[in-house]
Parts: structure tokens; C-alpha cells; sequence
């Protein structure tokens, strides 16, 4: 087993989400064609795993839409494989800015 690596980021962003009805997700799917190109990570695959207290605080928070909210989880892109790198990302959001600090455990064994 490789020793394990962190390297660690830091960054904020604002996220703004949309509701889309069937109706419009479709007719959205329908005209993007047009105007935009599927890009190299176009047909990725991103694997998340979210961490919870036992009584599923942090998720029944979050529902709530708090000033501030936090989640936990492992993340890989690509499927997960015994050598590719895992990213513990803590997340937080308050007043509408996202902030992350994510670390890459790097060489870490699968079980």
C-alpha cells in the first residue's frame, strides 16, 4: 500500500439551482445541441458518498435552508478504484456562498 498523500484545497463559489419540469428539462435537453459542445469529462463518472449522524442531522438540517449548512463526503471521478484518488470534501455554505476545502487521499486502499 502507497502512503497516503493530502493535498489540500481551498475555494468559494456561489450556486444558484433550478427546478425544471419534465416539460422543460426536456424541451431544455432538446435546443442545447445548438448552442453547446459535450466536453472531455461530458460522459464522466462522479462517485459521492455523504457522511450523516446517526440521526441524520446534518441532511434534515439542511432541508430547513439555515443561514448556514455543512455536508461531508468521500468523492472520486471516475468509478473508484484501488489506486485512484478519493477526495474528502467538507462543504459549507452560508448566505448563499458555497466554500469547500477538499483533500486528496492519494494511494489509500479500497476495502
Amino acid at each position: 500500500m502507497m502512503q497516503s498523500q493530502q493535498i489540500p484545497m481551498t475555494f468559494q463559489r456561489y450556486e444558484t439551482k433550478y427546478m425544471l419540469s419534465p416539460i422543460m428539462a426536456r424541451k431544455l435537453r432538446k435546443s442545447l445541441p445548438g448552442h453547446l459542445q459535450m466536453d472531455e469529462y461530458g460522459l464522466d463518472t462522479i462517485c459521492s458518498l455523504y457522511y450523516d449522524t446517526p440521526d441524520h442531522q446534518l441532511i434534515r438540517r439542511s432541508l430547513e435552508k439555515p443561514v448556514y449548512k455543512e455536508k461531508l463526503r468521500l468523492r472520486s471521478y471516475g468509478p473508484a478504484k484501488e489506486t485512484s484518488p478519493i477526495y474528502v470534501e467538507l462543504k459549507k455554505k452560508y448566505e448563499g456562498i458555497v466554500y469547500k476545502l477538499i483533500c486528496s487521499l492519494l494511494g489509500r486502499q479500497v476495502k
